[in-house]
């Protein structure tokens, strides 16, 4: 099933500013640097009057940037010990030690722990001395790192928080994020309208939001809904197993076993059905829809490869497929080995009876034997008659009528055992006359 959340990514800050003068303005980010033309341009039409204070110093500049080199060539406690000169030092502004404190976090992103990141973003979100636009994307930030970490109801303080506050439409990103938490927080109604948004908002349907969406009608049991989804799903990204698994199963769940058939046929066609399980299921489904021969052929190949396991159930189910197609011969090897692999005696009767079909009497009725002394058979009955039977092939006649005796021992099989024993006693009269 579609797990809501796999990949973490933080967004990029794009007011991660470092200003000195007069050399003009550089923008670090963990991803790398922005075009500073353009984003100096932007910060002078957005910002209001009296916050010149919030540039970096020449030193503090260089701090930051000597922090950045580090932390690219992930020498982490040289990153977090430059920073931490802004932090303590008295010379140091307000903003300066906001922006240190935001650059740790990135720090912490970096080598994958996300609660010392929480904990700096939180910080220099509060601290009331960044940017408004940087406060956003950290609030941002903020929601994608508790989800990450199964904060869910955290997740969702931040990311309405950020909707509140967010200048002009949200992008169909943050609709995404938004409707990803409340499928983890169980609310399939808010899920699903968020993300149909997040959907409206791109020309092409994304492959995440897809599969949110469709764990959504899934779980209300919505398959008419959910099917169209997947078909379009299942063509757009073929090589997605999960989109036909659970396409298949939708099928099923609409009555269409014919289509369901077709779709794990084309899963076995792209080698998409790798374990054991899968491949003698396919197998199976073969035998189902009546075409044993291909149910022979996955089972023969998947033993060869050794990509199906050598068990009794496996064994008879190949052998069931050569017995269907008529391949008797064929049959024979698996069912030998499924019965010495099981304590009961069927095994052995179904391979009797497989000799009994080419006219192997004397092997058939050493098979016949040795389910017998097995047993834990269905009918018993049935297989000393069988027995008697390949008994009189080869003119055994008296163990033929002690066969036929015990198959008249059950009032099924008694009619046809005592006629045998007729017929037996009447050939060797004639015998004896002659």
């Amino acid at each position: 099933m579609f797990q809501p959340f796999k990949d973490f990514r933080l967004v990029a800050v794009l007011t991660l500013a470092v200003i000195f003068q007069p050399a003009g303005q550089l923008i670090f980010v963990p991803t790398g640097t922005f075009d500073a033309q353009a984003l100096e341009a932007r910060e002078k039409k957005e910002k209001p009057k009296g916050r010149r204070s919030q540039v970096l110093s020449k030193r503090a500049f260089a701090i930051v940037e000597d922090a950045q080199n580090r932390l690219a060539e992930e020498d982490y406690v040289g990153a977090l010990s430059l920073l931490q000169q802004i932090r303590d030092g008295a010379k140091f502004s307000a903003y300066e030690k906001a922006v240190a404190l935001q650059t740790e976090g990135f720090v912490h992103a970096d080598q994958g722990n996300y609660t010392k990141t929480i904990q700096a973003f939180e910080n220099a979100a509060n601290s009331g001395d960044l940017p408004t636009r940087v406060v956003s994307d950290l609030i941002y930030n903020l929601a994608q790192l508790n989800l990450a970490e199964g904060r869910s109801a955290r997740a969702l303080d931040y990311i309405t928080r950020w909707f509140a506050t967010v200048e002009g439409e949200p992008t169909a990103d943050a609709y995404g994020l938004k409707a990803q938490i409340h499928l983890v927080m169980g609310d399939l109604a808010a899920a699903e309208q968020t993300v149909r948004k997040a959907l409206s908002k791109v020309e092409e349907p994304r492959q995440n939001w897809t599969r949110l969406l469709l764990s959504v009608l899934l779980q209300q049991e919505r398959y008419g809904e959910a099917r169209p989804i997947l078909e379009d799903a299942a063509l757009r990204w073929p090589g997605e197993k999960a989109f036909w698994q659970q396409l298949t199963a939708v099928y099923y769940e609409v009555k269409q076993e014919e289509l369901a058939f077709v779709t794990q046929q084309i899963m076995h066609r792209q080698n998409m059905l790798k374990t054991s399980k899968e491949l003698s299921s396919m197998a199976q489904l073969y035998l189902y829809h009546d075409i044993p021969i291909k149910a022979a052929r996955v089972l023969q190949n998947g033993f060869d490869d050794g990509s199906i396991e050598k068990t009794e159930k496996n064994y008879e189910l190949l052998a069931q497929a050569y017995m269907h197609a008529r391949e008797w011969d064929k049959a024979i090897k698996p069912l030998t080995a499924a019965a010495e692999k099981s304590d009961k005696g069927r095994f052995y009767e179904q391979l009797g009876q497989s000799y009994l079909q080419d006219e192997k009497w004397r092997d058939a009725e050493q098979a016949f034997v040795k389910a017998l002394e097995k047993g834990g058979l269905r009918d018993a009955a049935n297989t000393w008659l069988l027995l008697g039977i390949t008994r009189t092939r080869v003119e055994k006649w008296d163990a033929a009528i002690a066969a036929f005796r015990k198959a008249g021992d059950d009032d099924e099989t008694a009619r046809d055992a005592f006629r045998w024993i007729r017929s037996i006693e009447r050939q060797l009269a004639a015998q004896k006359r002659g």
